[in-house]
């Protein structure tokens, strides 16, 4: 008489937190993937380097979220993640043909990125559900921070940041006394041009900003709205700091030439990243405390109410 093998007797997955690791398998080697295309972009640009961060911080944000993620789940229709397949294929289709036909830009990086989002939303919604992929939602897209973005979106973005800058160093000169006329993204100073480049423009200490106000929020905010308040403040002092930096090389080229200005330009931009790191911080420990000001008076309203 054979004995039948019950599924109590049978070896446990390994898992972590109470989900299938073996699940995550293809997931993992998706993004495994996808940051390995990337990687030529980090290289090449200087203005997205810092994309080997972005991918360890995305890491951690998947290994923070694993114990909490939810224990019980049902997969979504097969048509939703059908269709998400569907909808990623084209795309990751595309960037490959382009790939190997011609060469890599930041609209096949794009196109590779979000197909191969769209692979792992579908198969988290078929293995887990919903409710895991919202959970994981975040570091999902936290990872689009290093993807380079394509030219019809980029250069308005950086000719905006440079006419703004430009705009406001000129206004500042003027209050100070100093003449000064913007042409484009040129300050015409009485003895010297100096002009604001795509470096200059403060696009490298925006994206840095972005990324750390993300991070940051995430991990010590509760709630959707401080987090996009802290993520506003953040954008805006990364501006701010760079008009300061502009300024700076502003009034050094009006005193002392443009060639003074090969002295002190890299030291400004450090001191760009410092000023907007140290910022971030403080800014961060005064939004926490008024968050948590914030919901201590939300709980005595409640309990006063009740």
């Amino acid at each position: 008489m054979t004995q039948t093998q019950t599924s109590t007797d049978l070896p446990a997955a390994p898992s972590r937190g109470g989900i299938d690791i073996t699940a995550w398998i293809p997931p993992a080697f998706f993004a495994g993937w996808w940051f390995y295309n990337l990687r030529f972009h980090w290289a090449e640009q200087a203005e997205f380097r810092f994309g080997y961060i972005v991918a360890m911080l995305v890491a951690y944000l998947v290994w923070d979220r694993w114990e909490k993620a939810p224990k019980r789940d049902m997969p979504a229709p097969a048509w939703i993640s059908w269709g998400l397949v569907l909808a990623g294929f084209p795309m990751v289709l595309f960037s490959e043909l382009y790939r190997y036909a011609l060469v890599r830009t930041a609209t096949s990086a794009m196109a590779l990125s979000l197909g191969t989002a769209c692979f792992m939303a579908a198969f988290i919604l078929m293995r887990r559900g919903p409710k895991t992929l919202s959970h994981f939602l975040f570091p999902l897209l936290f990872a689009f921070v290093a993807v380079p973005i394509p030219g019809i979106v980029w250069k308005p973005i950086v000719m905006g940041l440079q006419a703004m800058v430009t705009f406001f160093n000129v206004e500042l000169l003027n209050l100070g006394g100093i003449p000064a006329e913007q042409q484009g993204s040129v300050i015409r100073l009485p003895n010297c041009n100096v002009g604001v480049d795509e470096a200059c423009s403060g696009i490298r200490s925006l994206q840095s900003s972005i990324m750390v106000a993300l991070f940051i929020g995430d991990q010590t905010l509760r709630r959707f709205g401080w987090k996009v308040f802290f993520l506003v403040a953040g954008v805006a002092l990364a501006v701010v700091g760079n008009i300061g930096r502009s300024l700076y090389l502003s009034l050094t080229a009006h005193r002392h030439g443009t060639d003074a200005l090969k002295a002190v330009h890299d030291s400004a931009g450090w001191s760009v990243l410092v000023f907007t790191f140290i910022g971030l911080a403080a800014l961060a420990w005064f939004v926490v405390k008024l968050e948590q000001s914030a919901l201590a008076y939300a709980k005595r309203q409640a309990a006063i109410g009740a």
